[in-house]
C-alpha cells in the first residue's frame, strides 16, 4: 500500500515539469538605456508630434487657408505679361504697298507687310465689384474656422486615445501580476495538499482537485500576458516608439485622488475649457458649418447681381522684315476700358446652384440642432460615468482589503484543517476578482476624468 502511494505521488510530480516550462523564462535584464521610463505627462507630450491624424488635420487647415487665398484672388487686380512673336509667311496686304515685296524696304516695317512681328507688354484686369465673390470669401473664412476646430478636436481625441492606451497598458500589466499571484497561490496550495497526500493525510481526490485548480490558472496567465503585449505595442505605435523598446510606465493607477500631471499647454487648455453643451467643440463646428453654408447660399444668389470690371492693355509692338525690328519699327499699343456684366439667361445654372445651396444650408441647420442634443446627452453621460467611476474606485478599494484578509484567514484555516479546499479556492477566486475589479475601476476613473 505504501509503495502504491509513492507511485501515485511520482505520477503527480511528473506532469509538473511541462507545466513549469509553460511559464517563460524571465527576460534578460536590460541596461538602463534600453528601457524608457514614461510618465503619463511624457506620453501626452509625445502624442501630438507622433500623430498622423493630427498631421492630416493640420494639412486640411493649410488647404482651407489656400482656398481663401484662391477666393480672395478674384477680387484683386490680375497682372499678366504676354510677350509674343509672330512670323508672317504671307499676307494679302503686301500687294497694296509698292515696297511690300520680298525685297524688303521701309514699307515692310509696318503692321501690314512686316514679316516679323513682336509684342512686348501685358494687361491688368480687375473686378472690384463682384458680390458673389465677397460671399465666397466669407465662406472660405468659415472653412478656416471649421478646420481649426476640427484640428482642436483631433488633438483632444489623440490625447484621450494616448491616455487611454497608457492606462490600458498599466491595467494589463497589473492584471498579469494578479493572474500570476493567483497562480502562485494555487501552486502553494497544491504543494501543501500533495505533501499531505504523500504522508497520508490528504486523499488522492484532494490532490487531483488542487492540481486542476492550479492548472486552470495557466490559461489566464497566458491570456493576460498576450493582452499586455498587445496594449504595450499599441501605446508604442501611438507614440512612434520602436516596438522592441521596453517601457517602464511610471504613473500608477493608484494615483486616483487627483488629475494626473499633464503638459503645461494641455493643463492651460483644460483650465479654460468650457464643458457647457453649447460650447462643445462639435457644437461650434456645427455652428460654423451653418455660417459657411449660409455664405455659399448668398454667393449662389448674388450671381444674379451685375459685376463691374476694368482692364488696361499695354504693348510695345515691333514690325520689320528682319528678325528684330529696327528702332523706327516699334509702336505703342495701349487701350483701357471697363465692362458691366449682367447675367440675363444662364440656362438654369444659377437657379440650380441656389437650390442646392439652400438644401445644404437646411442640412447644416438640422445637423446643428442634432449636435446640440447629442452634446447635452453626452455631457450628462460623461458626468454620470465619472461619478460611477469614482464610486466604483472607492468601493473596490475596500473590497480588496476585505478579500485579502479573508484569504489570509481561509489559508490559515485550511492549514489547520478547519476548512476545506473548496472554501479556500472560492476565497482565492474572490480575491482575484476583487483585485482585477479594483484595477479596472481605477483605470476607468482616470480616463473618465480626462474625458470630462
Amino acid at each position: 500500500m505504501r509503495a502504491a502511494r509513492l507511485l501515485v505521488a511520482v505520477g503527480l510530480l511528473v506532469p509538473m515539469l511541462p507545466l513549469a516550462a509553460q511559464e517563460p523564462a524571465p527576460t534578460a535584464r536590460l541596461v538602463p538605456g534600453d528601457t524608457l521610463r514614461l510618465t503619463l505627462g511624457d506620453a501626452l507630450r509625445r502624442a501630438q508630434p507622433a500623430s498622423e491624424q493630427i498631421a492630416i488635420f493640420e494639412l486640411q487647415l493649410t488647404r482651407a487657408r489656400a482656398n481663401k487665398t484662391t477666393a480672395t484672388s478674384s477680387l484683386l487686380p490680375q497682372l499678366t505679361l504676354t510677350p509674343r512673336y509672330t512670323n508672317i509667311i504671307e499676307t494679302p496686304f503686301r500687294q497694296f504697298f509698292a515696297s511690300g515685296d520680298s525685297g524688303g524696304g521701309s514699307g515692310s516695317d509696318n503692321p501690314f507687310t512686316a514679316r516679323n512681328t513682336w509684342q512686348i507688354g501685358g494687361n491688368v484686369a480687375w473686378t472690384p465689384i463682384n458680390f458673389a465673390a465677397y460671399s465666397q470669401v466669407q465662406g472660405a473664412s468659415r472653412g478656416i474656422d471649421l478646420a481649426r476646430l476640427q484640428l482642436s478636436q483631433q488633438e483632444a481625441f489623440t490625447l484621450l486615445t494616448v491616455a487611454a492606451a497608457y492606462y490600458n497598458a498599466i491595467l494589463s500589466d497589473q492584471l498579469l501580476a494578479i493572474r500570476r499571484a493567483t497562480l502562485e497561490q494555487a501552486e502553494r496550495t497544491y504543494k501543501e495538499i500533495r505533501l499531505g497526500y504523500e504522508v497520508g493525510t490528504q486523499s488522492e481526490f484532494d490532490a487531483l482537485r488542487a492540481r486542476v485548480a492550479r492548472d486552470n490558472q495557466v490559461p489566464a496567465v497566458t491570456q493576460a500576458r498576450a493582452q499586455r503585449a498587445i496594449n504595450f505595442t499599441q501605446l508604442k505605435q501611438l507614440l512612434d516608439l520602436p516596438l522592441d523598446r521596453e517601457l517602464d510606465l511610471a504613473t500608477s493607477l493608484d494615483e486616483a485622488t487627483a488629475m494626473p500631471t499633464l503638459p503645461d499647454t494641455l493643463a492651460q487648455r483644460l483650465g479654460v475649457a468650457d464643458t457647457a453643451a453649447d460650447r462643445r467643440n462639435v457644437v461650434q463646428q456645427a455652428e460654423v458649418g451653418v455660417q459657411q453654408a449660409r455664405a455659399f447660399y448668398d454667393a449662389a444668389g448674388r450671381q444674379w447681381l451685375p459685376t463691374v470690371s476694368g482692364f488696361l492693355n499695354y504693348n510695345q509692338a515691333g514690325f520689320g522684315s528682319s528678325f528684330w525690328p529696327s528702332s523706327s519699327g516699334w509702336f505703342d499699343d495701349v487701350n483701357a476700358g471697363f465692362a458691366l456684366n449682367f447675367p440675363i439667361f444662364t440656362g438654369g445654372r444659377i437657379l440650380g446652384q441656389r437650390r442646392a445651396a439652400r438644401a445644404d444650408l437646411e442640412i447644416a441647420e438640422q445637423a446643428l440642432e442634432l449636435t446640440r442634443e447629442q452634446a447635452a446627452l453626452d455631457n450628462v453621460s460623461v458626468t454620470s460615468r465619472l461619478q460611477e467611476a469614482e464610486d466604483n474606485a472607492q468601493a473596490t478599494q475596500a473590497v480588496v482589503e476585505q478579500a485579502q484578509r479573508a484569504y489570509e484567514i481561509a489559508e490559515l484555516r485550511f492549514r489547520e484543517g478547519l476548512s476545506t479546499q473548496t472554501e479556500l479556492q472560492d476565497v482565492r477566486i474572490q480575491l482575484e476578482e476583487a483585485r482585477a475589479n479594483r484595477a479596472s475601476a481605477f483605470r476607468d476613473l482616470q480616463v473618465a476624468r480626462l474625458r470630462l
